[in-house]
């Protein structure tokens, strides 16, 4: 039974694709909607086509609030395929054409065989290397653009996990840049210093390597005399967590706090805080070392501050080096193809296999080695809603609203104790190994010690992690956009 594509499209079954259609009912449209992906297409009556998969082009939501409900218009793209061409045209299923489903009838052999970069990193290792037609392949990738150029002949060398460390660019105005860099970039870095809004994120970057210098941004008072007080400008070094007993209501409580050593003029006094303190520190930077990124990986906790200092000389154009500033947050591990030319198969390039849309078709298996390979691997930028996805996790802290500042000048004391910290200006008492202070022999702070089931603090001091969550009203959606994949034969018969 013959039906428009529409009508073909809205019940189509996508687990029973690929399916093959006839053109009962043609038409030829001689611009406007081919135009605007730069083809042409006939859809002569007789002809055949194969559809292989659907996808959304776009959503829009509208919020209606005197009806019932109301219907979301949606809208479909087709890529097409012409065998002798080889080449995709889209279009979208509102043509003015009507269909029938043959595919029980039809050897699907006749079309072209083409694979997604999915299909191939499917395939077994044993397959590779491969050699294949680009047909189609997505823009904006770091890659030489002669390499993936529709009609380009490629070999796919092998499939593999590749590491890379997640970054994104410190400044305070939205948007963010955000970046994936392999291990082997050769650029070098130096430190930044890094923002730490609670005592608990001090406790989480303190490192055996190096004592922790931070500088306060941000007064405190606690509400127990046992605990220390901050004030802008107070200079620490942070040691390391325990227990210690405050007395709440005349009834004594044991709470988790931070030992620290603030520093003065000549000596050191001990200090502790509790781990939840709402504060606000900056680091200050003594070393003036530049690092590989493979290095800091392995020195340092990440997320760590950095800048680049020595750019990479073996790109053309390294990205990271125009940032003001990265934040190294998380080391991850995706998936990866190796391509190279196939008329210079030694030089290679990594495709990654979630974020470059590629379609080829397979032209032959290679059983002869390909010898040493040279692997080019780039710094990959990618999108906001890319960066989101490869988070493993996010932020679970919930940070107490902030309190309006004591003093007027405290913000601009902030800028200022920043660019001394990042200069490495903030110094230390001379011969300090000598004026250290006990932390265990600070009065007022009876340590039973470490004792996981033992009540962190006061319900009044705990009181201050909780956050107004506020209501937020309807939204209008807007969104996304797809493609369904259609491949023409010119021989309709079997």
């Amino acid at each position: 039974m013959a039906l428009s594509l529409e009508e073909f499209i809205h019940a189509l079954d996508l687990r029973t694709l690929p399916r093959v259609l006839e053109i009962q009912s043609g038409i030829y449209f001689e611009g406007s909607i081919y135009e605007m992906f730069g083809n042409e297409c006939c859809l002569s009556t007789g002809e055949v086509i194969k559809i292989t998969g659907l996808k959304i082009k776009k959503i829009i939501a509208e919020i209606c609030e005197h009806s019932e409900g109301s219907e979301s218009p949606q809208s479909f793209e087709l890529p097409m395929n012409f065998p002798v061409r080889k080449d995709i045209v889209r279009i979208l299923p509102s043509l003015d054409v009507e269909v029938k489903d043959i595919t029980d009838s039809y050897d699907a052999n006749w079309f072209l065989q083409l694979l997604s970069t999915q299909d191939l990193f499917e395939m077994t290792s044993k397959e590779f290397p491969i050699v294949a037609e680009v047909i189609e392949a997505s823009q904006g990738t770091q890659l030489p653009r002669s390499i993936l150029q529709p009609g380009k002949t490629i070999m796919i060398h092998k499939k593999y996990q590749a590491s890379r460390i997640l970054a994104s660019e410190i400044r305070s105005n939205f948007p963010k840049r955000h970046f994936l860099i392999p291990t082997s970039y050769k650029g070098k870095f130096k430190r930044r210093p890094r923002e730490f809004p609670t005592a608990y994120d001090l406790e989480i970057a303190k490192s055996e390597k190096e004592r922790l210098h931070v500088v306060a941004t941000k007064a405190f008072h606690p509400p127990h005399e046992e605990l220390s007080s901050v004030s802008v400008g107070d200079q620490f070094l942070v040691h390391h967590s325990q227990t210690t007993e405050v007395l709440c209501e005349g009834i004594k409580k044991v709470v988790n706090v931070l030992a620290c050593e603030k520093i003065l003029k000549k000596s050191y006094e001990a200090a502790l805080f509790p781990l939840y303190m709402e504060g606000g520190f900056v680091e200050v930077i003594h070393d003036k070392k530049q690092y590989q990124i493979s290095e800091l990986c392995a020195q340092f906790h990440l997320p760590f501050n950095v800048k680049v200092s020595v750019r990479d000389l073996s790109i053309e154009e390294d990205i990271l080096a125009a940032t003001p500033g990265l934040q190294l947050e998380e080391a991850i591990t995706d998936s990866y193809l190796l391509v190279s030319d196939f008329a210079n198969p030694r030089e290679c390039w990594e495709i990654p296999v979630g974020r470059l849309n590629m379609t080829v078709q397979l032209v032959s298996n290679l059983s002869r080695d390909t010898g040493s390979l040279v692997v080019r691997t780039l710094v990959e930028e990618i999108t906001e809603e890319q960066y989101y996805m490869m988070r493993r996790y996010e932020s679970s802290f919930l940070h107490p609203p902030p309190r309006p500042p004591k003093h007027p000048s405290v913000e601009e004391t902030k800028l200022t104790l920043l660019s001394l910290a990042e200069e490495g200006t903030v110094g230390l008492p001379k011969s300090s190994k000598s004026l250290h202070v006990d932390i265990s022999k600070k009065p007022h702070s009876n340590q039973p010690g470490l004792d996981s089931k033992a009540p962190v603090g006061c319900q009044n001091d705990l009181a201050v992690l909780e956050k107004e969550r506020s209501k937020s009203g309807p939204t209008a959606v807007t969104g996304t956009n797809a493609t369904t994949e259609i491949f023409k034969n010119e021989k309709h018969q079997k």
